[in-house]
């Protein structure tokens, strides 16, 4: 397992020191983003009112779970539930709308669940056009191994199921921002575009990513995958475990896994209540 030496440790709000948080027993309301990197899985968990914060790496989405399985929600960046047939998943070609202009190139077309099986991208290319009439591109292909992952553990897993939501950063900087971003996030201009808008969600979120960074080599984690793993956690936080979803009722894939886009739609939420939200210091 591939993790930080402070694993499960939280640190506390306005302090240099550590608290210890159990990982089954902690009274600490805890919600979690996660993303893909080269190094596995990369997992940004907040408490839910006092500020808390924590960076991990696991080398396996089990091993994840395993410490994050009392987690209010954990909005991870990877499909769940895939496509079936010639047709796109419609909460893809529901975000994609959400993220024009410029955005919508983000969101990868999910593969169809027998590509799951294919033990090379010649194969995995050949089984997506039979069945859906298109090819595979080489960056869905590169996914391919971390959606299997994630596919098998929910599959198996009823509770896994339930706590894990499909999410995708760019979908939720637009909803929190009213608008797509207008770089692309791997820019330094794109980069600063997404931490002001997180600074005024949480107002932490630069000296995390400092922090993290500091932390592990960027052959492991890169700094994108930092800033998208944190969004999705803050968003998590901000709709306090309920989030807008596309489709609003969603369907399901023949595996029985349910097919939405979990993220915050600030413009539907902007009513009393919203500025309620605790603030971290």
């Amino acid at each position: 397992m591939i993790q930080s030496e402070y694993t499960h440790l939280w640190e506390e709000a306005g302090a240099n020191r550590l608290q210890h948080i159990p990982e089954k027993q902690g009274s600490a309301v805890v919600y979690v983003g996660i993303d893909g990197c080269p190094g596995g899985w990369f997992a940004v968990a907040l408490t839910g009112e006092d500020g808390g914060w924590l960076t991990s790496l696991y080398a396996t989405v089990e091993e994840l779970w395993a410490a994050y399985g009392h987690a209010r929600l954990l909005l991870i960046d990877m499909p769940i539930g895939l496509a079936d047939g010639p047709l796109d998943r419609r909460c893809d070609a529901l975000a994609r709308e959400r993220l024009k202009p410029g955005r919508a190139s983000s969101i990868f077309p999910a593969p169809v669940r027998e590509v799951l099986e294919a033990a090379d991208y010649a194969e995995a290319n050949r089984v997506q056009r039979e069945v859906s009439g298109r090819g595979l591109s080489r960056q869905s292909w590169g996914l391919v191994g971390k959606i299997r992952e994630l596919d098998e553990l929910l599959r198996r897993d009823p509770q896994a199921r339930e706590a894990f939501r499909e999410s995708h950063p760019e979908l939720v900087f637009a909803g929190l921002s009213g608008r797509p971003m207008e770089h692309g996030k791997k820019t330094e201009d794109g980069y600063a575009e997404r931490m002001s808008l997180l600074q005024s969600v949480y107002p932490s979120s630069g000296r995390i990513v400092e922090e993290t960074l500091a932390r592990y080599p960027r052959r492991t984690v890169r700094r994108d995958d930092i800033v998208d793993a944190l969004v999705l956690a803050a968003a998590a936080r901000l709709c306090g475990g309920t989030p807008d979803e596309l489709p609003e009722t969603g369907d399901t894939d023949r595996a029985g896994l349910r097919r939405t886009i979990s993220f915050v739609d600030r413009v539907r939420r902007s009513k009393p209540g919203w500025a309620e939200i605790p603030t971290p210091l």
